[in-house]
């Protein structure tokens, strides 16, 4: 037994140490004189290497025969969290070729590290809006496709692979290859309750509180996926009913949910939508609706962050499995200066009485994030 342990251990070594050095297999096999299908079986434990090629292997790994048998290194939650977040605030504070430098270096040197490549990718689509350039938009586009590529071919986590698919979709909309997204996305997708499922498994082993983590943790994502659709809905007019009706909807998820205090991000798409249908009609509940909006423009200034409140009170534990925690993976001053201005420069709302106290409470809120920082 402790003989398959080692050989499944060196296996797994040999292969994380290639990928990390960026070499194929057919390099490999060429550097220690061997063949490709020997490095396969070598990486899939199906073969031992023989004790000769230790020393050599260890060498072009430049670690230790001892790290090449018992070579283990996983980078925590806690580091992932730390490098994730300074990469997320960095593009403030550098320049983009810089940044995309600075990633790439940690894709080179971690790629292995396949939980560590998604936050990676989460934070290379958030920031794409940054590029300057078609260069820096196609050199982006070129990182995010091989770090998708790695963990498609070589993480064992179905999750991880789900997800670094999904990444893959969203760069084919940054990439504006609609065809792609159409081809690689089902229009419906069946959902069968894994999370209800699973939270009944939970408390059929007495687990009260990992039912409560999962299905509180459930209905916290698809409630705040629902929002991004509503907004979707409103400024697309994808919708087949009156906006008094979808107004009045929306009354009613803030009733039952406090949305815009959850998910403030999403609700102030809404309130934008409402206020420019009523500025259409010279209508007085354009202004009302800019109050919302300013209302959960201060709830973004104050807490960067995914709200909690007395009914979701049990997602701490999802949180902590996001690279960034608490924090929303949206870039901070980015948002910020894009919410303010969306309302404050748009020439439509000057004709409101009343606007310049809006314009004015919009400034004040948006210089709080000085305080925040």
């Amino acid at each position: 037994m402790q003989e398959v342990l080692l050989m499944i251990q060196i296996a797994k070594t040999i292969k994380k140490e290639r990928l990390r050095r960026g070499m194929t297999q057919e390099a490999l096999a060429e550097y220690l004189n061997t063949t490709k299908t020997t490095i396969s079986k070598w990486e899939n434990a199906s073969l031992y290497p023989d004790i000769t090629m230790l020393p050599k292997l260890a060498k072009v790994f430049n670690i230790s025969v001892d790290d090449l048998l018992y070579y283990s290194t996983t980078m925590t939650d806690e580091e992932i969290k730390k490098i994730s977040i300074s990469l997320s605030k960095m593009i403030n504070h550098t320049s983009y070729p810089e940044y995309l430098a600075t990633v790439r270096e940690y894709y080179i040197t971690h790629c292995n590290e396949f939980k560590f490549l998604n936050s990676l990718l989460g934070i290379l689509l958030n920031n794409i809006l940054y590029c300057e350039n078609e260069l820096q938009l196609k050199e982006t586009a070129s990182l995010t496709h091989e770090i998708i590529k790695t963990t498609e071919d070589n993480s064992d986590s179905i999750h991880l692979k789900k997800h670094a698919q999904g990444y893959k979709t969203l760069l084919y909309m940054f990439e504006g290859d609609y065809s792609s997204v159409i081809e690689n996305t089902p229009d419906f997708d069946l959902k069968i309750g894994e999370n209800a499922t699973l939270a009944i498994a939970y408390l059929q082993k007495d687990n009260i509180s990992k039912a409560k983590n999962v299905i509180q943790t459930d209905m916290y994502q698809s409630l705040m996926i629902f929002m991004h659709d509503f907004a979707l809905m409103l400024s697309r007019d994808l919708h087949s009913v009156s906006i008094e009706s979808l107004e009045l909807k929306l009354y009613h998820l803030n009733q039952a949910f406090n949305v815009d205090y959850l998910y403030p991000h999403l609700s102030i798409n809404c309130y934008y939508q409402f206020a420019l249908y009523y500025v259409e009609k010279s209508d007085s509940r354009a202004i009302d609706y800019l109050k919302n909006y300013c209302k959960c423009f201060d709830y973004l200034v104050s807490d960067f962050v995914y709200q909690k409140d007395d009914f979701f009170n049990e997602i701490d534990e999802w949180l902590d499995t996001l690279a960034l925690g608490e924090r929303l993976p949206a870039n901070y001053e980015n948002t910020l200066s894009v919410m303010y201005s969306l309302v404050s420069e748009n020439e439509h709302f000057n004709t409101l009485e009343n606007f310049k106290y809006i314009k004015k409470d919009l400034l004040r809120i948006y210089n709080k994030k000085d305080e925040s920082n």
